[in-house]
């Protein structure tokens, strides 16, 4: 969701993984971890999704968010993180998803078949470039 933001699509996407996944270990290939590589096959599909719909300069569907339960201004820092967030390359979208959602240094390596020892240094970089951004934007997160 965090990535294409579109209940349906989602849906059929991680169907599609599951089916992939299903197919893949019905004949006969062995997947060594099967939540990172489930992770990063559902990542994948979402950049797949996304590319084809060139979303990756523009987020159409902020004007479909729902607006939850919550005040104004947090919707409000949501929508401008979602904007901030699709201006990232795919990997650098990826990498910052993963690390919001609490994903080790390794698990994030596995995921994006990065070098773990490159993991930390390309996020404080995105992270800077996030924050360069949202200064573009005229919005100050402190």
């Amino acid at each position: 969701m965090k990535m294409v933001h579109e209940e349906t699509i989602v849906d059929d996407i991680v169907q599609e993984v599951f089916v992939y996944y299903f197919e893949k270990t019905t004949n006969g290939h062995k997947v060594n971890h099967p939540p990172s590589w489930l992770a990063r096959a559902t990542m994948n599909k979402c950049v797949d999704y996304l590319r084809h719909r060139e979303k990756f300069t523009q987020l159409n569907t902020v004007s479909e968010l729902t607006i939850e339960e919550k005040p104004f201004e947090i919707n409000q820092t949501d929508v401008l993180l979602k904007q901030a967030i699709s201006k990232l390359k795919p990997l650098e979208m990826k990498i910052v998803i993963l690390y919001s959602e609490e994903y080790s240094y390794k698990e994030i390596a596995q995921i994006t078949k990065m070098n773990f020892s490159s993991v930390g240094k390309t996020l404080s970089r995105t992270l800077q470039k996030l924050k360069e951004i949202l200064k573009k934007m005229n919005y100050e997160m402190y």
